[in-house]
């Protein structure tokens, strides 16, 4: 058996010599005053190159290192101190960045047992700890923009909430969610979508200037927690500030880009909320300053429960209306420009609910498309269109419109097909309707819908044409057959000096060399109707031609191969488009109201009031008197409304509605609706509310 020879004192020391040098750990021996007797080589000339002159171990330690919480240099003076013998002390170099040891020591005695000092070795922990560091950065920060992230934040609202209790004060929070951020995410790609994630935070930390803490919840979703502000003047100060900075363009990779933000502001009050309440709280005022057109901020207000609340009852209800048959279609004539023959319907959506009436498509098929049940509604429309379609003559089509989340969808030829060949038509009969919106994500399973589309027959036209971003890059590149021209560019287009007419005729002659036909929406007037034949548009749409008309009228409509123009002689004044909260009042109620498309004469309100033609109502807008008005027609929840005074715009425009914000919903929860939902616990904004 083989013995084992002791190492030599020559051999001892070479070991010893290379262990040191290796950086893995160095030795260490004090006296018996605790000074150092005994510091490794390299321990001590990092330690002088630091310039420091160690004189007793604990000079080599942090004091101050804020992760070494039990292990800190008080712990190792006890020891020492003490002469006890410690293990694995965790302690952070001093004078040498981010350098962590594991120190070990025990006390040593003569023969006689007489205490001599201490002798030890550290052992380098650096990469460990610098390992830990990053996994703390991780839990508690957003890995792409350095700011806080979810958890983050949300401890940080509680501990503000805390405090403010303790101290009889409010904290408050806003949630940011920028506005355009997916378009400019799918045009330019994720690259350029995170610089601009980086650049906003950037910004955001800038404006914020340690008032707050800024964080970054995901996505484009931002937050920021105020400790101490919770005066509605400064913050909304620094809301428009903001909304003001982030709107500004931004250079990245060559493009330049340009988005928006919309913001919701909660502010903590003493009824025991918690951060999960407020932040609820300030995502429901963040949907009310989208729905008031972006670019907005807005406070929470009680009120915006109720209104989540009616959005998940309407949601509950729909999906119940469509086994109950409770949605119907309408069809609005399209007729030939030149020859004013009936060439078409375009199938509009409608809910007659059995208790509420009218329900708007304002109203229910924005909340369709959020929660999901658009597709199984557009399935709906779309084979039922067909089959209305399969009565007519075989010259006359159908127009469907197809919602972007549909678009999405891989069954959407498939789905096509089989209402098609379930309805007996002709596939060039059917013509589905996209807006820019459901082009963003430009992919090749979107390719591959349209080729497949056109492969059936199907026609495909371009709704609203002139109001995205870039539907010339959309025009050059898929096979469109028509572009419908929106209304907006109709409507004032008689008017002299406005440049609408230059806009339709340039769109009108580059449909033209592309091959693709255009048609004229919201047409109302002879005037009008003039000027779009003058300018060469194929067809028109408008209800100079008829409003969306059931069924049965529509068929009596294919009856007759000339469509007979009704409508005024001339365009109506001059109208501002518009979205004012308010009230209006009959001789029997008083409910909310919002007025659209203003005019000096008129303005077109949505209500819940069953109005009549010729009723005369009271109109409260901000104004000191109210506008008295007469109702000319009634649609769908709709009134159009002639004043009986004509009234100065810039002086109605500039006043201050006497809502406290601009999202508006008709009175549709029952009492018993209401008390169901009352416990607010069980509202889930993010699900009902978000995109």
């Amino acid at each position: 058996m083989a013995t084992q020879a002791a190492l030599t004192d020559g051999q001892a020391s070479r070991l010893l010599e290379k262990y040191e040098e290796s950086g893995a750990g160095w030795f260490w021996e004090t006296g018996i005053d605790g000074s150092l007797n005994y510091l490794s080589s390299k321990v001590s000339r990092a330690m002088a190159g630091s310039g420091i002159s160690p004189k007793s171990l604990t000079d080599l330690v942090d004091n101050e290192a804020s992760l070494a919480e039990e292990a800190s240099e008080r712990s190792l003076s006890f020891y020492l101190t003490s002469r006890l013998p410690f293990e694995g002390l965790v302690l952070k170099s001093k004078g040498q960045h981010d350098v962590w040891w594991s120190i070990t020591g025990e006390p040593s005695h003569d023969e006689v047992g007489r205490f001599r000092g201490f002798v030890g070795f550290a052992l380098d922990l650096t990469d460990q700890k610098n390992s830990e560091i990053k996994l703390l950065q991780l839990a508690r920060f957003d890995s792409l923009t350095n700011l806080a992230n979810r958890d983050t934040m949300r401890q940080a609202l509680e501990n503000s909430i805390m405090s403010s209790v303790h101290r009889k004060h409010r904290c408050s929070t806003m949630i940011l969610d920028l506005d355009r951020f997916k378009f400019v995410n799918d045009t330019f790609g994720h690259l350029v979508g995170d610089q601009l994630l980086k650049s906003v935070s950037e910004r955001l930390v800038k404006i914020i200037a340690g008032r707050g803490q800024v964080g970054r919840l995901g996505g484009d979703e931002f937050q920021i927690v105020f400790a101490d502000i919770c005066e509605q003047d400064r913050l909304s100060s620094i809301a428009i500030d903001i909304i003001h900075s982030l709107s500004q363009p931004y250079l990245i990779q060559s493009h330049l880009v340009t988005i928006g933000t919309s913001i919701g502001i909660a502010i903590s009050d003493y009824d025991q909320r918690s951060a999960i309440d407020m932040v609820r709280d300030a995502d429901l005022a963040l949907y009310s300053a989208k729905a008031a057109g972006r670019g907005a901020y807005r406070f929470f207000a009680t009120e915006m429960h109720e209104q989540a609340l009616l959005r998940q009852q309407i949601e509950e209800d729909m999906r119940r209306a469509i086994e109950r048959g409770e949605f119907h279609l309408v069809y609005q004539p399209v007729v030939h420009t030149v020859t004013g023959h009936l060439v078409g319907f375009e199938a509009l959506v409608r809910w007659t609910h059995p208790t509420q009436g009218i329900i708007s498509p304002g109203i229910f098929i924005p909340i369709a498309e959020e929660s999901g049940i658009i597709t199984e509604l557009g399935e709906w429309v779309l084979r039922n269109a067909c089959l209305e379609a399969s009565k007519w003559p075989e010259n006359i089509s159908v127009a469907v419109n197809i919602s972007p989340v549909q678009f999405s969808s891989q069954s959407l030829p498939s789905l096509a097909a089989s209402a098609i060949a379930y309805a007996g038509i002709s596939a060039n009969r059917l013509e589905l309707e996209i807006t820019e919106g459901a082009l963003l994500n430009d992919t090749a399973k979107t390719r591959s819908a349209i080729t497949s589309l056109k492969m059936l027959g199907v026609k495909i036209s371009l709704d609203d044409f002139g109001t995205g971003f870039s539907s010339l890059g959309y025009l050059k590149s898929i096979p469109f057959d028509k572009i419908k021209i929106d209304q907006s560019f109709v409507k004032g287009a008689t008017v002299s000096g406005n440049n609408n007419v230059h806009i339709i005729k340039a769109i009108v002659g580059l449909a033209g060399d592309l091959g693709m036909v255009t048609t004229a929406e919201g047409v109302e007037t002879e005037d009008q109707l003039a000027l779009i034949r003058e300018l060469g548009c194929t067809l028109i749409q408008g209800y100079i031609y008829g409003r969306p008309m059931d069924a049965a009228a529509a068929l009596e409509r294919t009856k007759s191969e000339t469509a007979i123009a009704d409508g005024y002689m001339v365009d109506r004044a001059e109208r501002r488009r518009i979205i004012r909260a308010g009230r209006i009042i009959t001789d029997s109620a008083n409910e909310a109201v919002r007025m659209r498309n203003l005019s000096r004469t008129g303005a077109m309100v949505e209500t819940d009031l069953k109005l009549q033609v010729d009723d005369h109502v009271w109109l409260e807008i901000g104004m000191p008197a109210s506008l008295e008005a007469v109702v000319r027609w009634t649609e769908n929840g709709r009134a159009g409304v002639k004043f009986m005074q004509a009234i100065n715009l810039d002086e109605v425009l500039q006043t201050k509605s006497k809502s406290e914000f601009s999202t508006f919903v008709p009175q549709y929860l029952s009492q018993q609706s209401v008390a169901q939902y009352a416990d607010k616990e069980r509202l889930t904004p993010k699900a009902l509310l978000r995109r």
